[in-house]
C-alpha cells in the first residue's frame, strides 16, 4: 500500500516541479522530501521524477499524478465523511474567491459559518478566475466563488445571482469632448448599448484572467476595436475609482460597482447597460462533480446564498 505522506509529497513536488518550493510550501527540508520521494519510487517500482534541470515528470510520473489526485481526493472525502459521521464538526476546506469578492462576502458569510461550525478551518485562496478555475480542477481548493463559465462536465454549479456588466463613464470624461461628440456618444451608448462611437474614449481595464477583462476583450474584437487602454491593474476597485474622477471608462459588474463605489463616487459616474451577450452572467458556487461536501461545506453554500440574495436586492 502506498504511503498517503509520500503521495502527499510527491503531489506538492509535481505541482511545482522545484524541490526546493514544493519543501518550502511543505515545511520540510529539501533533502527530506527527496528522501520521500524516492520512497515512492520505490514502492511504484519507476522513476517517478527526472531531477536534472529542468525538473520534470517522467512517462511513469504523469501517469501516477493523475491518480495521485484521484486518491488524494478520496482520501481527503473519506476523512471527512468520517469527520461528519462522529458529529465533531470538525475538519477544513479551501474556498477560492477574488480579492474583491472575498472582500465583499467573506465578512458577512465566515461569521455565520463559524457560529455554527467553530472548529472547521476555512482556507481561503484569492486569485482571478483563470487563476481559481485551475486551482479547482486541480484539487487545490474545494470549491470556488465568481462568475460561472460555460458548462464543464467535471464540475456541478450551484447559481448565486444574475448580473450584468456595465460601462461605466463619469461626466467629467464626456466633457473632454464636444458637445455634439459627447451627445452622439451617450445617445447611442444608451440606444443600441454599443460601443462603436468610443473609439477614441480611453479606457481602464482589469489585467487578462479577470472575467470582466475577458469580456472586454470579447467586445472590442466583435467592434473591430483595438481600445486606447489608457491602465491595466488587477484591482477593481482602483478601475471604479479611476473611472469616477474621469480617467478613463471601465467596465464593471453591477454587484460590485453598487456594493464597492462610495455614494459621491456613483454620483458622478453614468451606467450603460450593453447590448452584447457576454455581457449577462451568473456568479455561482463551483465545485468538482461527485464531490462529497461535508455539512460545514453544505452550510457555507446556504450562508453564501441568503447573503448574494440580500446583496441582489440592492
Amino acid at each position: 500500500m502506498i504511503n498517503h505522506l509520500n503521495l502527499v509529497y510527491f503531489i506538492a513536488a509535481a505541482r511545482e516541479l522545484n524541490f526546493t518550493r514544493a519543501a518550502e510550501k511543505l515545511y520540510i527540508s529539501q533533502q527530506a522530501l527527496s528522501n520521500h520521494i524516492a520512497s515512492l519510487e520505490k514502492e511504484v517500482g519507476l522513476t517517478l521524477i527526472e531531477r536534472k534541470a529542468p525538473m520534470k515528470l517522467t512517462c511513469g510520473g504523469e501517469i501516477f499524478y493523475k491518480y495521485a489526485l484521484q486518491m488524494e481526493a478520496s482520501y481527503q472525502e473519506m476523512m471527512q465523511e468520517l469527520s461528519d459521521v462522529k458529529e465533531e464538526k470538525r475538519g477544513k476546506f479551501a474556498i477560492g474567491i477574488s480579492h474583491t469578492r472575498g472582500r465583499l462576502l467573506l465578512p458577512k458569510v465566515l461569521p455565520a459559518l463559524m457560529e455554527a461550525y467553530p472548529l472547521v478551518e476555512v482556507q481561503v485562496l484569492e486569485g482571478n478566475t483563470k487563476e481559481l478555475s485551475e486551482a479547482l480542477i486541480t484539487g487545490t481548493v474545494d470549491m470556488t466563488v465568481g462568475p460561472c463559465p460555460q458548462e464543464n462536465p467535471e464540475t456541478e454549479y450551484i447559481r448565486l445571482l444574475t448580473e450584468d456588466i456595465v460601462l461605466a463613464v463619469s461626466e467629467e470624461l464626456f466633457l473632454r469632448y464636444n458637445k455634439e461628440e459627447r451627445e452622439k456618444m451617450k445617445e447611442e451608448l444608451s440606444e443600441s448599448g454599443k460601443i462603436t462611437s468610443l473609439r477614441e474614449i480611453p479606457f481602464l481595464l482589469n489585467k487578462k484572467g479577470n472575467i470582466s477583462r475577458e469580456i472586454a476583450d470579447v467586445i472590442f474584437e466583435e467592434e473591430g476595436m483595438e481600445p486606447h487602454t489608457l491602465i491595466e491593474t488587477e484591482n477593481i476597485e482602483t478601475l471604479g475609482e479611476m473611472c469616477s474622477r474621469g480617467i478613463g471608462a471601465a467596465f464593471y459588474p453591477t454587484s460590485l460597482l453598487k456594493a464597492l463605489m462610495v455614494e459621491e463616487g456613483m454620483s458622478r459616474l453614468k451606467l450603460f447597460r450593453l447590448n452584447y451577450p457576454c455581457t449577462h452572467m451568473v456568479l455561482a458556487i463551483a465545485y468538482r462533480k461527485n464531490r462529497y461536501l461535508t455539512a460545514a461545506m453544505r452550510e457555507m453554500i446556504r450562508i453564501m446564498q441568503r447573503v448574494t440574495k440580500e446583496l441582489g436586492k440592492k
